[in-house]
Order: C-alpha cells, then structure tokens, then sequence
C-alpha cells in the first residue's frame, strides 16, 4: 500500500526529468501514505514517483517505481492484490521469471502479458500508473470499487496525478471551488460518485473500475467494471434454486478464502472491530488462520448507549484475541478534527471519521501495518433498515396514500415543509423541490439507479426489483464516501485498511442473491447472520444494529457560536451571509449535521484556499475550547 504522483509533459520540447522535483514535492505531501521508502523515476516526457508502505517483500526488490527487465514499461502502484499468487502462476507457466515475491511485479507482468484485459480479472484494492515507453502511453486505473483513490488535473502542457488531492493543490494555477460541486456536495454530501468531478475545479477523479489512457495528448476514458455488469441472471437463478443451506455455505466459503488471503502480509495485521455484525464476523474468521491477531475498539467516553465495547470485548475473550480499546471524548475528537479533514480533502462526509483516524493512529502505534475492516457489508447484503426494509413497507403503503384525498396530501406536505423550515408560500411549491434535487447532479444518480434497478428485470417482482436495485446504486454511491472515510484516516497513520466484504468475487456473488436471503423475514443481512453463527454466540449475532453514532452535539458545541464563521472561508470566498450564518448557529442542536458540515467545510477553505497551515488551523480551534471552570491558583 503506497501513494503515487506523477507528471506528463504534453510539450514538443519538454522532459519529464526538469519536473522530478515537482514530483518529488507531490510525494512528500503524501508521505504519510508510505513511509518506508521514495523512488522518482523519469523517461522520455514521464515522471513517475511512490511513497512505499512496505507490507509484502520487505527488500529493495520492492522499490518503486518498477520497471521490467527490458527497461519498457514501468509502474507505480498503490493498493494490494489478493489473487496474485494464482496470476503469478499463470505467467510463470508462460515463462515470465520474477525478481521479488510482492504483488507489484505481478500486477506490472500481468499488465505486460494481458493488457486491459487483465483489470477485470484483479481481485484486490489498487490504484496505479503505468508508462509503455514505446508506445508512449500512460495508463491510470483504479479498482472495481474505488478502494484506491487517484486524481489528476491540467495545468498548460503538463498532465498531473497523485493519490491524493493535497498533492495536486500546489500546482493548481488557479485552485477554486467548484460551485456546482459545492451544491451537490450539500445535498448528498458525496462527491467521490458518480461522477469524475470534485470540489475544486480542474482537479477529477479516476472512476471506480475505470481506465483512464492518456496518449498523443488526449485522454480515452474505459470503463472495465460497473456494478450493474456483475449481475447475471443465470447466477441468480441458480442461488434461487439452491436451498438456503447451501447459499449460506458457499457465501462462507467465499469469505473464508477471502480473509484469508487478505491475512497474508510480511507484516503485523490486526483487525477493526467496533463490536458490531461485519466486524466481528471478519475478526472471528481471522481467528480461525491467525491467533497472533490484535482487535483494536474505539470506546465512547461518558455516552454508554453509543458504545460497543462490551460485544468486542466478549468476541476476544471467546476467541483468545488481544483487545486493544481506545476511549474516545469530545476534547480529543476536536484535537484531531483539522487533521482528519486534512486528509480527507474534502469536508467532512461522517463525523466518525475522526475516530477512525485516530484508532488507526493507535494500529501503527501497537506495531500493526494492516488491518482488517467491515466496510461493504450492509449495501452487499441488506443492513441497513431505515432505508431497504423501509422502502419495502413504504412500497406496501403508497397504495393506500395514494388514496387519500388531495387536499389532505397537500396538508400533509405543508406541514412537513414548514416543519423542516423550508419555503412554503412557492406556488405549487410540493413540485417544485424533488425535481430540484435531480436537477443538482443533472440526473446522473437517478439515471444510475434506474440502471440498477433495470440490472434485474428477470426478477419477476417488481418491489424486489426496485430493492435490489437500489442496493445495487449504493454500492456506486452511498459507499464512496465510506470508503474515502476508510482510506484517507488509516492511510494518515501509515496504516493499510482491507475490505473482505468487497472483494469483487463476493461482491459478485451477493449481488445475485434474491433478496429473502438479504431482507430475511425475521433479520436484516440474513445470509450474513447465518454464516455468522458458525463463528460467533448467537447473543452476538442477533442484537440491535447500533452502527457508529457519536454523540454530536456534546462534541461540536463549542463551535456553535456566532463568531466561528466570522472573516472566515465561508464569509470571504463563498459570500454566505453572517445572518444566515447565526441562524444556523441558533438552531445547531436542532440540526446538528447540518452545521457539523458547514464547520468541517470552514476548515476545509481555510486549509485548502486560504493559505492557512494545519498548525494554523488547529490553533484557531483550540480558542474555541471550553475554559476549565473552577479550580484555585
């Protein structure tokens, strides 16, 4: 797991050497991403440059950028690939003699031997570049999910990408918001999906499954994978037949082959286990392949109803595991705010992503390099009630309301207007606001879940259908933020996060599972559930889903003042108006996230397009901070 950047100059005259030093700039920004070694390499008009964060083949054999024996083609990779003991076989048996025993030489003879046609083939987490001297292209890709993250931009005649957006910002000729990035952002407060844009303009993302060819100063756009081109519908007939039992072992086996490839490292590995379904299944199956694992558990100071540490600690007690906790309070959340958007290059999308940076300091801190974590799960399989189970019960009322009167919908949509504040003297205002939210990101999620949803029109019913359709969008949608969350926070400790859960040959599978086996009659994630017995007590299996919640308010009190906002990015670049800005700060409690992203997205401007230093920042959130009371001297 490592950081990439990278140059490629467009220029009749212009050398990819002159521009080492910016690369090597690009990488010290992201040198949290690896740590243990930098290589710069240049060819031609390509400068390529990696921070390694060595976690297989500890030796120099590792460096990168690498490049194969005839000195054509080179790469810098990000990520970890999980089958690459089944591919290195297979180009052995073709004569490809290896250097080193990592993934990077695998993935750079795989791209050699196959081409593109390898990319859908790569079960892993990963993100690369790779230059074909000869034919003078450079290939940029990320994995079928968007794990991995990678963005690039132009600047005149240079064609730049990095990890990170951090690494790119300083070469920016005129870094600005995007505004129509902003709105949308305020509405789903997700811009890693659906599509290429970010908050800042010139600066895109690499697609999730995408292959990106930039050659004769042109760029070719591929896509290699979509979640829609996953469903099969002989597959799906065929779990349809099988008898539960059966589905429920073969979802098993799945995961145990998976886990335990993803236990393979030349390093410590450890799991995230927040007590909860998906963290503790993959903990436990862990436990199966390797006893010298480490759970580490982020505890809740003061707020009992949102901790889990008592179901964590009981699954490490069962399994023999050593439990590592670590309490978290409001003063220390606030300490490491700055820095978790920081790296998160973009306002906070879930607050909880402090936590997850801050427990992942404590991994690095106990010795561990790669940890196993949850993510994925709930959009594969069905967990999350307040939007799949409740679309189902929603699907069986709009029946009945749409035989309520009109004018008593009309009254109940007034209500619920004027309840959350929103403008109600509009005429025909009920029509006017859900057009409006497809208008912000010009239809492209709802034409994405209409593909979704059209992915399974051999399902004979149509409220299955729509179901599964919409768990199908999430995993394009709704999941990107939880995985930039994943990424950036344990990245910023030097530390590799793997998703078992999505893998693309599970992921494969659970898409072609009909939706008893996810919506089951009596549990939500019912296959999940049922493998998890195997490996866990049932009290531990079938409790209240509680998530990860903090307690919000508590924690972001201190910033709800009318002086927080006050010459600050959001009053001197976006021009919000400071009366608008003591509303909100009036009725923080009442809409406590809300406000939490218009604080996270004042420390983003601050630190991203106003100059202002991390220390700066964190100085200026340190005089918001309650003054201890009482006390003598």
């Amino acid at each position: 797991m490592c950081g990439l950047a990278g140059v490629l100059c467009r220029g009749p005259d212009m050398a990819g050497a002159q521009w080492a030093p910016v690369v090597a700039r690009m990488c010290r920004a992201i040198a949290h991403r690896g740590p243990d070694d930098e290589g710069i390499w240049s060819d031609g008009p390509v400068c390529l440059g990696s921070r390694r964060l060595a976690i297989q083949d500890l030796s120099p054999a590792g460096h990168m950028p690498m490049l194969d024996p005839t000195g054509r083609y080179a790469l810098a990779y990000n990520g970890e690939l999980y089958n690459a003991a089944e591919l290195k076989a297979e180009l052995e048996a073709k004569g490809v003699r290896f250097r080193s025993t990592g993934d990077t030489e695998v993935v750079l003879q795989s791209l050699i031997a196959w081409g593109e046609a390898v990319l859908p083939r790569f079960a892993g987490i990963l993100a690369f570049a790779f230059w074909d001297r000869e034919r003078r292209e450079l290939w940029l890709a990320r994995d079928h999910l968007g794990v991995k993250p990678l963005y690039y931009m132009e600047s005149g005649d240079l064609f730049l990408f990095a990890s990170e957006i951090k690494a790119l910002l300083p070469e920016h000729p005129d870094p600005r918001v995007d505004e129509a990035g902003l709105i949308e952002w305020a509405l789903y407060r997700n811009l890693d999906a659906p599509t290429r844009a970010t908050l800042l303009r010139g600066i895109d993302a690499v697609q999730p499954g995408e292959l990106v060819v930039v050659a004769d100063g042109r760029r070719h756009h591929r896509s290699y994978f979509r979640p829609t081109e996953a469903v099969d519908p002989a597959l799906y007939a065929r779990s349809r037949s099988l008898a539960p039992a059966a589905v429920v072992d073969e979802v098993d086996a799945a995961l145990q082959r998976i886990v335990r490839e993803q236990l393979v490292a030349d390093v410590p590995v450890g799991t995230l286990l927040s007590g909860g379904l998906d963290s503790s299944l993959l903990t436990a199956m862990a436990a199966e392949v390797r006893r010298d694992l480490t759970a580490f558990h982020v505890s809740i100071a003061g707020f009992p109803e949102h901790d889990e540490r008592p179901f964590a600690e009981a699954l490490c007690r069962e399994k023999g595991l050593a439990f590592v906790p670590m309490t978290l309070d409001g003063p220390t959340f606030r300490r490491a705010l700055a820095r978790t958007v920081w790296l998160s290059d973009l306002p906070l999308t879930h607050p909880n992503s402090v936590a997850y940076h801050l427990i992942s300091r404590v991994v690095r801190e106990h010795g561990v390099i790669v940890a196993l974590a949850g993510e994925g799960a709930d959009e594969l399989f069905g967990g999350y009630s307040w939007a799949y189970r409740r679309r189902r019960r929603l699907q069986r009322l709009r029946p009945w309301l749409g035989r309520l009167p009109a004018v008593v919908r009309d009254s109940l949509a007034l209500l619920v207007y004027a309840e959350a504040d929103l403008p109600v003297t509009s005429v025909r205002f009920r029509d006017l606001l859900p057009p409006a939210v497809d208008l912000v990101d010009r239809y492209q999620r709802y034409e994405h879940l209409q593909d979704c949803i059209a992915a399974y029109g051999f399902e004979p019913r149509a409220e299955d259908r729509e179901i599964l359709g919409a768990m199908l969008a999430d995993l394009g949608d709704f999941l990107s933020p939880l995985l930039r969350r994943l990424d950036r926070t344990s990245m910023g400790a030097s530390v590799e996060c793997r998703v078992p859960f999505l893998d693309p040959r599970l992921v494969r599978r659970a898409v072609n599972l009909p939706l008893d086996y996810k919506l089951g009659r009596h549990a939500d994630k019912w296959v999940v559930k049922q493998v998890a017995t195997r490996y866990m007590s049932k009290e531990l299996v079938f409790r209240r889903k509680m998530g990860f919640p903090l307690p919000l308010w508590d924690w972001a009190r201190p910033y709800a003042r009318p002086d927080f906002f006050e010459s600050g990015f959001l009053e001197t670049r976006l021009g919000f108006g400071r009366r608008g800005l003591a509303r909100l700060v009036g009725r923080a409690e009442r809409w406590v996230h809300a406000f939490f992203g218009l604080v996270t997205l004042e420390i983003w401007g601050r630190l991203n397009l106003m100059g202002q230093s991390l220390g700066e920042v964190e100085s200026w959130l340190a005089g918001f901070e309650p003054r201890p009371s009482g006390g003598s001297g």
